[in-house]
């Protein structure tokens, strides 16, 4: 009986051992291919790198046992990071579509693993692959394309001002001017909530642009009330004295005379700001001079022909204020 016992005895000790050293050997892999990982990492292989973490993780996972546990968080870690360092090594080479699958798979590792920090600059950098592919489409003529792509940056990220622009821009393609204002007056509302000049400057650029050039556009066809409607859009943004000059000549056309004339009075004003000397702006007093006749302001027609009176409108500016206004 008690070497029966005894032969029992070395049995189970027979296959403890021989477990023990199945596990010890198993972590013992799992620690090579951690290792492994970390090489083709510093090496920027990438795959490897992602394919030895996997299964260093997977061997953990099997063992189920504190040591394994233990590995496999650290290594759990490296894996999502790579992930997602290599997701943005791809944005940066313009490969969208390749980094937007490994963003999304560090996206579910992270969520696999409880890594919160991992999900959110997943979440963080997905939208910036949408706004990379809707402006490279952008940049190529796709405008439905970019436009569809740079509404899923937004929704990744209500607040890309730049998605908002990059979509104005598209639309002022299209011509489509509401829609195109409609994201430019969103990029500015975040701009100004976060003091961002250069994102409120930018998008006021791309409305004056599209409004200006379509206003200027129609008064060299002699459109004067879809000059006057564009142009006077363009003022909400910026404003030039060649603006101005164009605005109030499309208000004369069109028998608007208060609006010619203060829109003239502030085109001389800047051109005053730009060192204009008086024969320079005589052109454009002359005009102005017109503009209050009509109105029948008298005092400042007057005042406006004496200005003009130089160079080749001296001749006419003098006839108007001596013959027909009557000036003192």
């Amino acid at each position: 009986m008690e070497a029966k016992l005894k032969k029992m005895t070395l049995v189970f000790l027979g296959m403890f051992m021989i477990a023990f050293s199945a596990s010890a050997q198993s972590l013992e892999e799992a620690k090579e291919a951690a290792q492994l990982g970390d090489q083709m990492r510093k090496a920027d292989e990438y795959g490897e790198a992602m394919k030895a973490y996997g299964e260093s993780v997977s061997i953990c996972k099997e063992l189920d046992t504190e040591s394994a546990t233990g590995l496999l968080e650290v290594v759990a870690d490296k894996w999502i990071k790579s992930h997602l360092d290599y997701a943005n090594a791809l944005l940066k080479q313009d490969q969208h579509d390749d980094a937007l699958d490994y963003y999304n798979k560090a996206l579910e590792l992270a969520g696999d693993y409880n890594q919160d920090e991992y999900v959110a600059k997943a979440e963080r950098n997905i939208p910036k692959v949408w706004y990379q592919k809707g402006k490279f489409n952008l940049e190529n003529g796709n405008f439905e394309d970019a436009i569809e792509f740079l509404e899923k940056a937004i929704e990744g990220d209500p607040d890309y001002e730049w998605a908002y622009i990059r979509k104005a821009q598209a639309f002022s393609e299209m011509e489509q001017p509401e829609n195109m204002e409609k994201a430019v007056e969103e990029a500015i509302a975040i701009g100004e909530e976060a003091q961002k000049e250069n994102v409120i400057n930018t998008a006021e650029k791309v409305a004056y642009r599209y409004f200006y050039n379509t206003g200027a556009t129609a008064l060299k066809g002699k459109n004067y009330e879809v000059a006057a409607e564009n142009l006077g859009k363009a003022v909400e943004y910026n404003g030039s004295s060649t603006l101005y000059h164009y605005l109030a000549i499309s208000h004369g056309e069109i028998s608007n005379y208060e609006e010619a004339a203060e829109n003239e009075d502030k085109a001389i004003e800047l051109m005053k700001e730009e060192g204009k000397s008086g024969e320079e702006l005589a052109k454009y007093y002359y005009a102005l001079g017109g503009y209050y006749k009509e109105i029948g302001e008298t005092s400042n027609a007057c005042e406006a022909f004496k200005n003009a009176a130089y160079g080749d409108y001296k001749e006419n500016a003098e006839y108007q204020i001596e013959e027909v206004l009557d000036c003192n």
